[in-house]
Formats: structure tokens, sequence, C-alpha cells
């Protein structure tokens, strides 16, 4: 295929998911919902997301994630840096939009590191096979695991810290599943990928989990 830059496959990707309905997206979430709670176990430590307009609800997930028993943080910007900061969450949590950025985050003072998330998830080892699940926001996948985000580095930045703390913990599993719609899902050479560009081994869309 001709060269396309990341710029125009991300103008292309939120169009499609501009024209997407929310009886749509609720009925794909419904869908995620239940194909995340097959494959995460009930007490995994899960790093989730409050997602944007158009992209893939996995608020549903989290809602039932907890109501299991599970543990569920969500990602707050640092006022410095791009290693995101974490807050547990549960359907009570407050929401606060950011004073920048078009996101939604748990408001409170009280966040975590990375490390506390792995450390919280060594203590579940043995319960579950991948005690720790980051659910990451993406805007397409190729089908070789290279994720295009929305460019701000955040989840590249944080995951690259992960992989360094995780050092230290042998033997724990982390597992990365882009979040995306099935049709964004695409072909190597689709979008450039960079050296720092964040890469996953697993994907869910409204049809299932699946290896990549």
């Amino acid at each position: 295929m001709s060269e396309v830059t990341k710029a125009e496959i991300r103008r292309k990707v939120r169009a499609g998911r501009a024209q997407l309905s929310v009886a749509e997206l609720v009925r794909r979430g419904e869908a995620i919902a239940a194909s995340l709670e097959r494959h995460v176990h009930p007490r995994a430590v899960v790093a989730g997301y409050v997602p944007l307009p158009g992209e893939p609800n996995v608020l549903r997930f989290l809602e039932r994630h907890v109501a299991r028993a599970g543990s569920v943080y969500l990602p707050v910007v640092p006022p410095k840096g791009r290693i995101l900061r974490w807050a547990p969450w549960t359907p009570q949590t407050q929401l606060r939009q950011h004073s920048k950025l078009p996101i939604s985050e748990p408001s409170t003072s009280s966040t975590h590191d990375v490390e506390a998330l792995v450390v919280q998830a060594a203590a579940a080892r043995g319960k579950c096979p991948s005690p720790l699940v980051v659910l990451v926001p993406t805007l397409a996948l190729d089908s070789g695991g290279a994720r295009l985000g929305q460019g701000g580095g955040y989840y590249d930045t944080t995951t690259e810290r992960l992989t360094s703390v995780l050092q230290n913990h042998p033997g724990l599993s982390c597992e990365l599943i882009a979040v995306v719609h099935s049709e964004e899902v695409m072909p190597p050479g689709s979008f450039p990928v960079e050296r720092h560009d964040l890469r996953v081994s697993r994907a869910v869309t409204e049809y299932r989990v699946f290896g990549v």
C-alpha cells in the first residue's frame, strides 16, 4: 500500500468511531465484557481506563470485575512526565475531567505508581495465572501486535517502566491487552511503527480475545 502517516490513520479511525451509534457502542461493550470476563481471572489486578467517545467501552467489564471481588485501577495523568499514576476504582468512585486533556480520571489525591500495582499483583500470584492485566486503549492495531495510540506517549512510556519493574519479580506475568474495534485491526504495514511504540501479544474486540 502507499505510505501513510500516523495522523492520517488516526483521522480515519476517529471518523469511523464517530459514526458508531450509542446503541452499537453499548452492544459492543457488553460483548467485550463477556469476552474479558471469561479470559481474566476474578482475582486479577486490572488496570483499565475510562473510554473516550467512540472508544470500545470497557467500563461494563470493569464493573463486573469489581463485582466478582477483582481489583481495578484507573490511570491518572501526572503533572510532569509520561509515566501514568494509578488510582483504585469502583463504580462509586467520583471522576473528574482533566484540566487539559479530554479524559476522565478518578478524583483523588491518593495515587499509586507502577511499582505498587506490581506488588499488589505479586500478592495474587498463585491464585491466578495472569495476576496483572493492563487494558490498553488503542486506535488501531496491526496483526503483528503493533499499536497505534492517541499520540501522547503515556502508554508507551508507562509499559516500558512496567517491563523494567517486572524484571525484579521473576515469574510474575503481566498481560497487555489492546482494546479495539474489530474493523481497526489492520494488516502489518498499514501504519508506521517506530521503535518506541508499544506492542501487545493479545487483543480484545467485540468478537473475542485473541493473540496477535
